[in-house]
């Protein structure tokens, strides 16, 4: 084991949420702006565009990108040669087959079509990207992710307001897309080694095959309650969706342990090691989604006023509903992450099944009776998500009372607190909104001794007292 896998793997969890973090704020910065620039309707078309490209450049990697991560030959110049003829063959698939998503919208394939290009420029980046990750490095990433988000913003924001509507957020995530490949190659050159040896494609697709169609499935999972929206309702609407959507998962997505998947490559071979590095993300994005959730919930009406505008009221009830998604996503989440260090693809790609089954089943039922908070409704009978925690259950089986014991802390701890400040304190107000501030840092405070030393030891090597 190497020596100093706690302090880099430290090193790169901090830099990974300064990094998200800044780079969430300033994309979520953009679309407050954006909210007010463009009408929902935008923002629903926007989004069902960029849902097909993300899933695009899933198809363009066949989960080479995941098997590189732990990959013990570490092929990174194959993976890369593979990603860029990959990436010119969906990009043009995209042009060819963009007029086909016109029954959705009529305006759909035009944006899919500007957006194609994204797809090639995303796969150069994604060897370098990958190779900091794997290496713990992850603090390599920081500027070129920040300057990514800047370029997207300042682009955007000038574009649109100048006119140019939709057109202009596409533009403004291509010249992003295009800045993050060249900057992210500037950090890695000669770093990363790039030996080309194509008699290993085929070994490498026979092992990533199961990721690729974990990943797909998981890509629709998250997006594909955007087009049940849409089919049974307007664009309008599925704008208010995305919104509050975005708004829900904007915690969760800044506080993912990014280095937890590289760490637990290192500490495979150590059953207590490879718990800790577990116990230590998932106490930290437990804590943050639930006080998160409860937080958005009892402030809805002032958070959807302050993020969105007057015009977006009718998010409101969606985004009370969604608020409480997160707290069920957490084994499916990090449960992932080790499935994949331990091979257990298959059964990962079980749960997720499932999941989309019940989310396709639950929300063309409940949106078709109750609309878009229908769809919401369906994020909550995701059955799939018991299979996972089943598995977790097992694999950490000597450990699991320790870590049902801080699961029941965090999601009982703060709940006393916000339900006072609701109490006490008129809906709507920013008296309420601020106290619910101080709700989340008492919590904190609270639940902090318990932690702390445990933490401290596992980052310092040692076992705890």
């Amino acid at each position: 084991m190497n020596s100093t896998t706690e302090r880099r793997f430290l090193s790169s969890t901090v830099a990974s949420y300064f990094s998200l973090g800044t780079r969430l704020v300033v994309a979520f910065a953009t679309r407050m702006i954006l909210a007010r620039l463009l009408v929902p309707e935008t923002h629903g078309l926007y989004e069902q565009a960029l849902r097909v490209i993300i899933l695009a450049s899933a198809v363009r990697d066949l989960g080479l990108n995941f098997q590189l991560m732990r990959d013990p030959r570490k092929p990174y110049g194959t993976v890369l040669a593979f990603s860029l003829v990959m990436g010119l063959l969906v990009t043009g698939g995209l042009l060819l087959g963009a007029p086909l998503l016109a029954f959705l919208n009529a305006d759909l394939p035009g944006v899919v079509r500007a957006l194609a290009i994204w797809v090639l420029f995303d796969g150069i980046a994604v060897t370098p990207r990958t190779y900091f990750e794997r290496e713990l490095r992850i603090r390599r990433l920081v500027m070129p992710e920040i300057g990514r988000g800047l370029v997207a913003a300042a682009v955007a924001l000038s574009l649109v307001w100048l006119g140019w509507g939709v057109w202009g957020w596409v533009v403004g995530e291509l010249a992003a897309s295009a800045f993050f490949a060249a900057s992210v190659w500037k950090q890695a050159w000669r770093k990363v080694p790039l030996r080309f040896e194509p008699d290993l494609i085929v070994d490498l697709l026979r092992q990533s095959r199961v990721l690729f169609l974990v990943w797909i499935v998981l890509q629709l999972v998250t997006y594909i309650d955007l087009f049940i929206v849409e089919a049974f309702s307007k664009t309008e609407v599925v704008g208010h969706y995305t919104r509050a959507y975005g708004i829900v998962f904007l915690v969760p997505v800044i506080m993912a342990p990014r280095a937890l998947l590289p760490a637990l490559v290192e500490y495979r071979q150590r059953a207590d090691r490879f718990f800790e590095a577990f116990r230590f993300a998932t106490v930290i994005l437990c804590f943050s989604q639930v006080t998160a959730g409860y937080f958005l919930f009892f402030n809805a009406e002032k958070v959807v006023s302050i993020l969105l505008g007057s015009q977006w009221t009718a998010a409101v009830p969606l985004l009370k509903i969604l608020c409480f998604v997160p707290f069920l996503d957490l084994f499916a989440e990090l449960g992932g992450e080790v499935l994949k260090v331990r091979g257990e693809d298959r059964l990962w790609l079980f749960s997720a099944a499932i999941n989309l089954v019940c989310l396709v089943s639950f929300g063309v039922w409940f949106t078709s009776r109750w609309g878009a908070p229908g769809m919401a409704w369906a994020n909550f009978l995701l059955l799939g998500n018991l299979v996972m925690a089943w598995r977790m259950a097992r694999i950490f089986s000597p450990y699991m009372r320790c870590l049902i014991t801080d699961l029941a802390l965090l999601y009982a701890v703060p709940l006393p607190f916000f339900l006072l400040v609701a109490w006490r304190l008129p809906v709507d107000s920013w008296a309420r909104f601020i106290v619910s501030w101080l709700a989340t840092a008492v919590a904190a405070a609270i639940l902090a001794p318990r932690f702390w030393v445990p933490f401290r030891s596992f980052l310092a090597n040692r076992k705890a007292t």
